[in-house]
This record gives structure tokens, C-alpha cells and sequence, in this order.
């Protein structure tokens, strides 16, 4: 191959390249512009729709978002089986020393010094005797728990005790036949008098005792008055009657 040939070869491809490596015309360059940012918008959008796709899909997925948690349920209080035993009586032995110490307090009663001072006899088996009338006719519980004056034999109906009266009030007693603990000689506002369940500082059932003379004579004195007492038996306050007293022992 000649020289000429060679250099017409090499000329030719200059001219190529340089056709070839040339910028484009302006209105080229503006189209493939305005296509590029085409492009990218395009993509963009595509980009927004892929990513509202998988956050949808997401929610979907997951299902709705749970809300504030509810408080734990609480169930009904069953009582313990302790709680519905009948508890059992306590022993001695557990009472609170508190409580000990209270049950041992004394009760309020009557101050019956001056009394036993008089020779009155107390909290003893006596007779309650009319004084000075030379006959017996002693304190007693008839038929139908009527108390009078009536009584004759020392017995079950005539065998009576004084007890100091649980009330603050100076020489106060009740008077419980022996035979019937718990049942006191009652005032019923009238005559006689009758005989009923002792109640806790009942004025009816309290009587002072007043002194009235040497031995141990004394006067019982109810809501209604002094006791008066003939050779019947009671008598009404406003009735002339013996109101001098005395106690006998019973066994004598």
C-alpha cells in the first residue's frame, strides 16, 4: 500500500472523529434537556407511587394500631375461708391484757359502809321483819310473785338478801330472794309489791336504806315512799302503819 493511500485513510477518520466529537446545536441541547428532567420527574412520581404502595401494604399488614391499654380486670373479692367460720369463742388465755384488766374493774355499787357500821345485815340469808310488834310477820313472795308482808315460816317464800345496788347513790340496795337469784322485790306503784327480773340500776327496784334507830332498825324507802305495814301487811303511804324494820338472820 502507498503512502497516499495511508495518509487518505487517516484524513478520512480525523474527519469522522472530529464530525463526530462536535458539541450539538443549541435546540438539541435544550430538547434532550427538557427530556432528562422529563425523565427524572417521572421517576420521581413512579418513586412516590412504589413508596405509598409499601406503606399501604404496611398498614394493611399490621392492622390497626392497638389503642391505650385497658386496666387489668379485677375480679370479686371471695372471703377467705377463715372470715366465714364462726370464730370461736375466746380462751382466757388470749384476752387483750386491756380487756382483762377491764372485766376485772369493779362495778359501780352503792356505798354501804354507814350500814354495816348500824348492824344491818348485808348480802346475807335474813328475815325482813316488822319491829317492835311482837308478832313475825316477815317480808315474802306469794302466789303470783305478789310481795308483801304476810310471810310466818322461815322458808323458801320468806328468805330474802340485801345486796348494795349498782348505783352511786349512798346506801342503796335491791332485795333478791334466795331462792330467786336474779329476780328483785320491785315498787309497782301500789299495793303490793311484786317480784321481776333485776334490771341494771332500775329506780323501782332500788331502795335506801335509812337509818331509824338503835339495833340495826331501819326504814326502806321505794319511789312511792316508805314502806307501811299493819297486822295485814302493806298499806298504802297515806295510811297509818309501822315503818320501823329490821333484819333477822335467817338460820338463827
Amino acid at each position: 500500500m502507498s503512502d497516499d493511500r495511508i495518509q487518505q485513510g487517516l484524513d478520512s477518520y480525523a474527519e469522522h472523529l472530529q464530525h463526530t466529537a462536535a458539541l450539538a446545536p443549541s435546540a438539541e441541547i435544550r430538547r434532550r434537556g427538557d427530556r432528562r428532567r422529563r425523565n427524572r420527574a417521572t421517576g420521581a412520581a413512579f418513586a412516590a407511587v412504589l413508596v405509598t404502595a409499601a406503606g399501604l401494604g404496611a398498614v394493611l399488614t399490621r392492622g390497626p394500631e392497638p389503642g391505650p391499654p385497658f386496666p387489668p380486670s379485677v375480679s370479686p373479692t371471695r372471703p377467705s375461708v377463715q372470715a366465714t367460720r364462726p370464730s370461736a369463742p375466746p380462751s382466757r388465755l388470749s384476752v387483750p391484757p386491756s380487756s382483762a384488766a377491764s372485766s376485772r374493774a369493779p362495778a359501780v355499787t352503792s356505798n354501804v359502809t354507814r350500814l354495816r357500821q348500824l348492824g344491818v345485815d348485808l348480802e346475807k340469808s335474813v328475815l325482813i321483819d316488822v319491829a317492835d310488834d311482837g308478832i313475825d310477820l316477815w317480808l315474802a313472795v306469794g302466789t303470783d310473785d305478789v310481795v308483801d308482808f304476810t310471810g310466818t315460816a322461815r322458808d323458801a317464800s320468806t328468805e330474802m338478801s340485801l345486796l348494795p345496788a349498782p348505783v352511786t347513790a349512798r346506801d342503796r340496795v335491791i332485795i333478791v330472794p334466795a331462792a330467786r337469784p336474779g329476780w328483785c322485790v320491785t315498787d309497782t306503784s301500789g299495793i303490793p309489791l311484786a317480784l321481776q327480773p333485776c334490771r341494771n340500776g332500775e329506780p323501782t327496784q332500788t331502795w335506801q336504806v335509812i337509818p331509824a334507830g338503835d339495833s340495826g332498825q331501819i326504814n326502806l324507802s321505794g319511789p312511792d315512799g316508805e314502806l307501811r305495814v299493819d297486822e295485814n301487811g302493806l298499806v298504802p303511804a297515806t295510811e297509818s302503819g309501822r315503818t320501823g324494820l329490821q333484819t333477822l338472820l335467817f338460820d338463827r
